[in-house]
């Protein structure tokens, strides 16, 4: 396999290595300059397509490089140059000599020597005119590549327009819309002036480049801790650049840290509440504590004056291109797009574009018509060729029969028959040199006329790429000045957005600070009422837990309560910067008049409502905190009395509580909402549930007060837990009421443990009742002492808790102190641990490495170990199949010797048969010119003939009219007399004459038909020829394969017959083949000679058909004119006499034919 490259200018073929293909394409350049001397600069790669092959590719990504499909290089160096390119004419040595040898031939004696010299000739002959034949292929296939390099290099071009039109396109749309925009352009930078004197006057706040500072300062640091001496250095450009950036003058780094940080804390404390203060404090000492210590080591007279303007701050952050350069390239654009320029290039353009469509240069007319024609001499030159070889192997097959036969007597005749032979194939070898000639002719007049098309196309492409570049230089002018426009324009608006965003940051300070203050109120008393609400929901739930009732009457306890505004909001608005009132109110007093409606001072929204609610949710938490403190005093007093009336009757209080109990069973309502107990720093800790066999009187509160709840113990162990439901007291103040009656009753009634009247009864409880609300009433006013006693010794423990609470804020605060010192203690730790981790993960590596290495050696060693015993006893075994190999190789080439003998004695009979064939054609040439020309002698007597006979016809005509002027003067003397009787004779003679007409039609009409049915007859007679032709060669078939079998009962070795019979076959096929075409040519030379002899004959028929007509009409006029008789049947007789003339002419001349066809018929037999 090679890579083939082709050059279209000379139509050369260059060859190279297909290592090539897996390299650049510049690899490919270089060795074709080395190896063929052409500069790389003048080479053009191109494929099939049209595309053009770039350097940094391989040459294997493109389908090209074939010997059907090369890659096509052209030399610009020769296409540049004015001399066309030469194609150099080669010539054979042998190809000249040839016609002296035949001469020479000629003149020898007939003897075996002449016979043995003559075909030895004979073979060089053939392999002469086998070099002429294949030279002839190659230069017409290099005309061919040639052909399709130039389509590729159309196809280049046909892309190369499309962009060039592509790009012109777009730069017209866009130049067009910037044509229609030059006036709204203008106005921009009209308004961009106003802009800039407003920005002139504007200030810039210092607030605005903190952050900047900030960022450049981190930089500073981090380069102090990383570099030495060369990042101070860098350090101090860096600071440098960030002063001049903001037109500050330079100042040390203290002095801008220390600024840096007094103007945050001076933000920070103007930014937040006294309530939020502390907190902030907390999250940022840390952070904060050297920059302090920097702030106070700083005087105030070290600060830089800051005195910057908005329009000097824009300037600095693109230097150059500040906004007067901005301006000055927009005007320059504008000018360079002056219309007045840019047309007269557009036309040049759309010129170049007609240029590179010019169809007469692209389109080589002819040139498919002539590469056909060349094809078609190339088909007629390998038959010449085949003939040459069939020539030679009769020449061979002579000599082998005179040397077997060796008999002088048959010299003469064998020399006569080789001279005719030697001519022959002297007249195909001059046949191909003509071919040879035509076709490096043609090859030459191709490259001269690719010559002018390329260089054509080169200078087109070259002014094309030149105008390329001026029109994307104009489109990246128009584009870059389209977006300095936009930039002008938003520049323009500068002044209000800077003024904007100011009171919008102004706003959002102010907003932040009265949400975060809101939130906070909202917060802290969410908070109470969400955890009191959680408390009395736990405490519930550990009583209903086990209930029977809790899954089937009761469903949907077990939820909870989302937790809403229980906890502070996410920070936001974090990275604003710090501009304050005072700074808006500063710029109102140095800015413009232009600007200052745009510096109001922001209105919030309306925060009262929302300070509203939040006060009556304060007022909320505060009544549920005092009837918390309520509910618990009077807990604490029932216990006491609990315990007072538990020591002094400790045995009588268990029957009437029982009694009581079960009396109160029916008295009571079962309306009792579930227990929800506030745990909090109010309540104490809930008492474990007592058994139910312990239940005291004082224990019955509103709980078990209810019929419902005093017959299930879940219920029953809660009593004892002394606690007072807050929201039975809030919501329903008849159970705290029943509660107390409830426990006076079973004051009065341990005294008296039998009861006379009934408890159930209605008048009995009613009784109860009023006498226990009285009772009731003085027991609270008796308590009303203690509870004062109580409230003071309470008030005493919340100061104590406040102060221990404050003590323990305190405390945290030093905790979190130290938790900061030691997570930066932690930070070092753990970046001294990674660095260690570093070093020994890299030690780690470099030891795994080594062992690896070593590994590797020790694998290769015993590797190379194992492919050398391989290899050692692979060698002893490829000797040992090399010396069968060589031994059947050695068979092998016995058997070809023998089948080469037997191919050359069947190449033998081939031959003679051949020759054989060849004589039956020339015997058919013979008489078919034989035939052609009798059959024109045969024409040319009729012809002349007809000429006389019509001659003959004229005389007697112009004697007839002489004769009949004459009588017409006789006739004008009778007419008067016989003029009625003549007219009825002329009508009846003219009837019967037509009459006689019409009869000898109809005979002319059967004479047609007899001959169309003579010419049914012969084509049957040429399928009877064509079907005993079949037969004989079915025939030869059978005796040739009768042959075949007894040549295969003889044969010995199976294989040598089966490449036998290959052989014969494909042999057998080729002469039926042949066969078939001869009798094929046979047929259709006999077809075309029988349709041309039928056309001719039915010519001339036609012809004296209308001849006849015409003078029938003739005829006709004369008996319409003329009165005689006589004269018209003379005329008619003759017309009649001479159209059996004719008809007797073809029929004489079909005979002939006929029988020349069936002396031809029997000869092929």
């Amino acid at each position: 396999m090679k890579l083939y490259v082709f050059v279209v200018n000379t139509g050369t073929t260059l060859t190279f290595d297909t290592e090539l293909a897996v390299q650049n394409v510049s690899d490919l350049k270089h060795a074709i300059q080395t190896k063929y001397k052409i500069a790389i600069q003048h080479q053009v790669l191109v494929v099939n397509g049209g595309e053009c092959m770039a350097a940094d590719r391989r040459v294997c990504s493109y389908s090209a490089g074939t010997d059907t499909n090369p890659i096509f290089l052209f030399n610009k160096e020769m296409i540049l140059c004015e001399r066309p390119p030469a194609i150099p004419k080669t010539t054979f040595s042998a190809e000249n000599e040839m016609e002296l040898k035949v001469e020479e031939s000629l003149m020898m004696p007939a003897v075996f020597h002449t016979v043995a010299s003559r075909t030895q000739l004979a073979v060089e002959m053939y392999e002469v005119a086998k070099k002429l034949c294949s030279f002839c292929e190659g230069l017409v296939h290099d005309e061919h590549l040639q052909h399709q390099g130039w389509a590729a290099i159309m196809a280049n071009l046909e892309d190369c327009t499309y962009s060039y039109q592509k790009l012109l396109f777009k730069f017209e749309n866009v130049y067009s819309n910037y044509l229609q925009s030059i006036d709204d352009i203008k106005l921009k930078l009209t308004h961009l002036g106003t802009a800039v004197s407003i920005m002139s006057k504007i200030p810039l706040l210092e607030c605005l480049t903190r952050h900047s500072y900030r960022e450049c300062l981190g930089r500073l640091d981090s380069s102090v801790g990383h570099g030495g001496a060369e990042s101070e250095e860098t350090e101090d450009e860096k600071s440098a650049e960030l002063v001049l950036s903001s037109d500050i003058p330079r100042v040390h780094n203290k002095s801008l840290l220390g600024s840096f940080c007094k103007s945050v804390e001076h933000s920070a404390l103007d930014s937040t509440d006294p309530g939020n203060v502390k907190e902030d404090r907390e999250s940022s000492q840390n952070t904060t504590v050297e920059d302090s210590k920097t702030s106070v080591e700083l005087n105030e007279t070290d600060l830089p004056s800051f005195n910057v303007s908005l329009l000097d701050w824009i300037n600095v952050q693109d230097r150059p291109n500040d906004v007067e350069s901005l301006v000055r390239k927009c005007f320059d654009s504008m000018s360079r797009l002056d219309p007045k320029i840019i047309q007269p290039f557009l036309v040049e353009c759309r010129q170049t574009i007609a240029k590179l469509d010019n169809q007469n240069m692209k389109a080589i007319k002819g040139l498919e018509d002539r590469l056909y024609a060349l094809d078609q001499m190339i088909a007629s030159c390998s038959r010449l060729v085949n003939e040459q070889k069939d020539l030679a192997q009769g020449f061979l097959a002579n000599q082998k029969r005179a040397e077997n036969l060796k008999d002088p007597s048959v010299l003469p005749d064998l020399c006569l028959s080789h001279a005719n032979q030697l001519m022959i194939m002297l007249t195909n070898h001059r046949k191909l040199l003509d071919i040879k000639q035509k076709c490096t002719t043609a090859k030459q007049e191709l490259a001269n006329n690719l010559q002018v098309r390329l260089k054509w196309c080169c200078f087109v492409m070259l002014h094309a790429d030149q105008d390329g570049e001026k029109l994307q230089a104009l489109f990246r002018l128009v584009t870059e000045l389209l977006e300095r426009v936009k930039i002008v324009e938003a520049l323009s608006t500068v002044p209000q957005m800077y003024c904007l965003a100011v009171v919008e940051v102004v706003r959002r300070k102010m907003f932040i600070k009265h949400y975060r203050e809101w939130a906070g109120a909202l917060i802290k008393d969410g908070k109470l009422l969400y955890e009191a609400e959680k408390a009395k929901r736990e405490s519930f739930g550990k009583l209903f837990r086990k209930s029977f009732l809790r899954n089937r009457l009761f469903r949907g306890l077990d939820s909870w309560p989302p937790s809403f505004c229980t906890r502070k909001p996410r920070r936001f608005d974090s990275e604003l910067p710090d501009i304050s009132l005072t700074d808006l109110q500063f710029l109102q007093s140095f800015c413009p008049a232009e600007v200052q409606p745009l510096l109001r001072v922001p209105i919030l929204c309306d925060f009262e409502p929302l300070h509203q609610h939040v006060l009556a949710l304060h007022n909320l938490v505060k009544t549920v905190q005092s009837l918390d403190e309520m509910s618990q005093t009077i807990t604490d007093l029932l216990n006491e009395q609990k315990v007072s009336n538990s020591q002094a009757s400790p045995q009588s209080a268990t029957t009437p509580r029982m009694e009581s109990a079960k009396g109160t069973t029916f008295a009571t309502s079962s309306r009792t909402p579930p227990s929800l107990s506030l745990q909090g720093p109010l309540c104490p800790p809930v008492c474990p549930p007592a058994p139910l066999d312990e239940l005291s009187p004082d224990s019955i509160d509103a709980h078990t007060f209810d019929f419902e709840t005093i017959a299930h113990p879940n219920l029953e162990q809660a009593l004892k837990q002394g606690s007072l439901d807050l929201d039975s007291l809030a919501e329903s103040p008849e159970s705290d009421f029943m509660s107390a009656v409830n426990e006076f009753v079973i004051e009065e009634n341990p005294s008296s443990p039998n009861i006379v009247s009934d408890p159930q009864s209605p008048e009995m409880m009613v009784e109860s009742l009023y006498s226990s609300v009285i009772n009731a009433i003085d027991n609270r006013r008796m308590q009303d002492t203690n509870v004062c006693v109580k409230e003071d010794s309470l008030n005493a423990r919340k100061e104590k808790c406040r102060v221990v609470a404050q003590e323990s804020q305190f405390n945290l605060r030093n905790i979190k102190e130290d938790l900061c010192h030691f997570r930066t203690f932690v930070q070092k730790e753990q970046c001294d641990f990674s660095n260690s981790l570093k070093c020994t993960s890299v030690e780690i590596r470099n030891i795994i490495q080594t062992v690896k290495l070593s590994l590797e050696k020790a694998l290769k060693d015993k590797h190379e170990k194992e492919l050398q015993s391989l290899k050692s006893e692979y060698e002893t075994r490829i000797d040992t199949l090399l010396k069968d190999k060589e031994q059947q190789i050695e068979k092998l080439k016995l058997k070809v010797s023998d089948l080469f003998d037997v191919r050359c004695k069947l190449e033998v009979e081939l031959a003679l048969k051949e020759g054989e064939t060849d004589e039956m054609k020339i015997l058919l040439e013979e008489s078919r010119t034989q035939q052609q020309e009798i059959l024109k002698s045969l024409i040319d007597k009729e012809t002349e003939n007809l000429r006389k006979e019509l001659d003959n016809l004229n005389h007697k005509i112009q004697v007839n009219d002489d004769e009949y002027q004459v009588g017409l003067v006789e006739l004008r003397t009778l007419m008067t007399i016989e003029k009625d009787l003549c007219i009825s004779e002329l009508v009846d003679r003219h009837e019967e004459e037509t009459n006689v007409l019409k009869i000898e039609l109809n005979k002319v009409t059967a004479l047609h038909q007899k001959a169309f049915e003579a010419e049914k007859s012969l084509k049957e007679q040429i399928i009877e020829l064509q079907s005993k032709l079949e037969v004989e060669a079915n025939a030869l078939e059978k005796q040739k394969e009768e042959k075949l079998a007894v040549c295969e009962q003889k044969d010995k070795f199976e294989a040598v017959i089966h490449n036998l019979e290959k052989e014969k076959e494909l042999l057998i096929t080729n002469q039926e083949q042949e066969r078939k075409l001869l009798v094929q040519k046979l047929c259709s030379e006999k077809e075309d000679a029988i349709r041309i002899t039928l056309k001719e004959f039915e010519l001339q028929r036609e012809a004296v058909e209308e001849e006849l007509l015409e003078k029938i009409q003739l005829l006709e006029m004369q008996v319409n004119q003329r009165y005689y008789n006589y004269s018209l049947i003379q005329c008619s007789f003759n017309s009649a006499r001479l159209y059996t003339v004719v008809v007797f002419n073809y029929m004489i001349t079909y005979y002939f034919f006929h029988s020349s066809l069936a002396s031809f018929s029997a000869q092929n037999r």
